[in-house]
């Protein structure tokens, strides 16, 4: 009877023992997949966020700037006497209008932010992001750069100063202005790829983001080659109405997952 009760003290603790041990087990399973569980359910989906409509509407307050400071039809620089004239007569206006848009055109950039952080978490697109991120910022740099060599030709025409050395300002900023729609444009395409290799937004926001960017690198390039025709410059630059409802789009979407 001793040797009985013996035996079945020891399978019962056997028994307690072995459960012991898968629950153990099986909750060091848990704790060791949980955190992959996590990422993989994190990974790929988009994050909303306020910034990138912030980003778009900041950028579109350009506009107010525009009416407000740098209204003015500027005269062919063939004439000389009328160039200086503008200049002379509107340097306060333009040296206000350089000072604010060093305020207003970061909003592209923090429009592209906006959208980065909404893909950190999509491996195969965050690299595009990067990229138009930092093609966005190259093209701000490059435009603050053209106004301030407008504010700076106005100083110098208001001052008196030399005409030719007023000329060499003009020019250079307008060399400068046929730099920045093509790196904006091509910014765009590639967010516009961003987002349908993200296959996290809507067909009708890349496709035609896709297609305007790509009428917006080609456009530019026809427009600066024959930068002499203005009436055809402006045609080609209408792709950038699309690039301003472009992100107020992609702003919305993000702002209502926010």
């Amino acid at each position: 009877m001793l040797a009985a009760a013996d035996l079945a003290v020891s399978a019962a603790d056997d028994k307690r023992d072995r459960h012991q041990d898968d629950v153990r087990r099986r909750r060091e399973e848990q704790l060791a997949y949980a955190p992959r569980t996590l990422v993989e359910t994190q990974a790929g989906r988009l994050i909303g966020n306020r910034l990138a409509l912030i980003g778009a509407i900041w950028y579109l307050l350009e506009w107010v700037v525009i009416f407000g400071f740098a209204s003015t039809m500027r005269p062919d620089v063939t004439k000389t006497s009328e160039l200086i004239a503008y200049y002379s007569s509107n340097a306060r206006n333009l040296i206000i209008a350089a000072a604010l848009f060093i305020l207003i055109e970061p909003g592209r950039i923090a429009f592209l932010a906006g959208l980065r952080s909404a893909l950190r978490q999509t491996e195969r697109v965050i690299g595009l992001a990067d990229l138009a991120l930092g093609l966005m910022v190259m093209s701000v740099v490059i435009e603050i750069c053209r106004y301030a060599l407008d504010g700076a030709a106005g100083r110098m025409a208001a001052a008196g100063g030399d005409a030719s050395g007023v000329l060499a300002l003009v020019y250079a900023g307008d060399a400068l202005e046929l730099l920045i729609p093509p790196a904006v444009a091509l910014s765009m395409f590639v967010a516009s790829l961003a987002q349908w290799r993200s296959r996290q937004f809507p067909a009708w926001l890349w496709v035609p983001g896709l297609l305007l960017a790509a009428a917006g690198i080609v456009g530019s390039t026809i427009a600066a080659a024959n930068v002499e025709n203005n009436s055809q410059a402006g045609v080609l630059g209408a792709w950038i109405l699309g690039l301003w409802i472009w992100m107020l789009a992609t702003g919305v979407i993000l702002f209502r997952r926010a």
